[in-house]
C-alpha cells in the first residue's frame, strides 16, 4: 500500500500571518496542528485539495463497462496518458470534463473492458478555497489558545477555566454542539461540519480500497 502524501493546506506563515501571531515560540506546535487540522479535513471532504501528480490505476473487475471514468482526485487539470492494457489511448478519443474529474469516450465504447486501465494525470486546486481556511484557521487558533493557556486539547470547543487563586484551577467543557460526536472527525472539526459538507467528494479518495489504485508521482 502506498501512503498518501499529505500536504498542509496553507503555509505556517500564511496561517500566523491571519491569526495575528508573531512569535517563533509556538512554530512546532503551530506546524503540527496545522498539518493534523489539514489531513483531517481532506479525510472529512474525502479528497484532496491542492493540486499533485496522480496515477490511478482501474481494474476491470471492480467495474461494469462504462462509457465514462471517474478519477478520485479532482478537479482534473491534465490528462499525461490513458493506458488499457499498455496500450495508450489517442486522446482524441476521448474528453474530459475537469471540474469533475469525469473522462468520456467519444466513439461511444467502453471504459473497464481491458484488464487494466491506468490514468495519469494533474489534479487539484492551486489554492486551498476560503472557506476551507477559515475553518483551519479556526480549529488552530482554538488549539493554539487552549496551548498557550495550558489547557487540554483533548476538550471541546467551549472550554471556560475556574481558578481560585494559589490553590486550583478546574477546566469546564461547556460544548453543547453534539457534532463532536455525530462523526469520527467531529472531535477536531467540532461545529464546522457543515461548512465542509459542500466540499465533500461521493468519490471516497482516502480509504484503504482505493489507496492501492492511486498514487502520487
Amino acid at each position: 500500500m502506498v501512503p498518501r502524501r499529505i500536504k498542509m493546506l496553507d503555509t505556517l506563515a500564511n496561517v500566523k500571518a491571519r491569526l495575528g501571531i508573531t512569535t517563533s515560540t509556538y512554530d512546532t506546535f503551530l506546524t503540527s496542528q496545522i498539518t493534523l487540522v489539514s489531513d483531517t479535513i481532506e479525510a472529512y471532504c474525502r479528497r484532496i485539495f491542492l493540486t499533485d501528480d496522480y496515477v490511478q490505476t482501474f481494474y476491470e473487475d471492480d467495474y461494469s463497462p462504462s462509457e465514462m471514468l471517474e478519477l478520485f482526485n479532482f478537479p482534473v487539470t491534465a490528462i499525461t496518458s490513458i493506458v488499457e492494457d499498455g496500450v495508450t489511448l489517442d486522446p482524441a478519443n476521448y474528453r474530459l470534463h475537469g471540474p469533475t474529474g469525469r473522462i468520456i469516450r467519444k466513439d461511444k465504447s467502453s471504459f473497464f473492458i481491458s484488464e487494466e486501465t491506468v490514468v495519469t494525470h494533474t489534479a487539484g486546486l492551486a489554492a486551498t478555497p476560503t472557506p476551507v481556511l477559515s475553518v483551519l484557521d479556526s480549529i488552530v487558533q482554538e488549539r493554539y489558545n487552549k496551548k498557550t493557556s495550558g489547557v487540554d486539547l483533548n476538550f471541546g470547543s467551549d472550554v471556560q477555566r475556574i481558578s481560585i487563586p494559589g490553590a486550583i484551577s478546574i477546566d469546564f467543557d461547556y460544548t453543547l454542539n453534539n457534532n463532536d460526536r455525530k462523526s469520527a472527525f467531529g472531535v477536531i472539526l467540532g461545529n464546522n461540519l457543515n461548512i465542509l459538507d459542500q466540499y465533500r467528494s461521493e468519490r471516497a479518495v482516502l480509504g484503504d480500497g482505493t489507496l492501492t489504485y492511486v498514487v502520487t508521482v
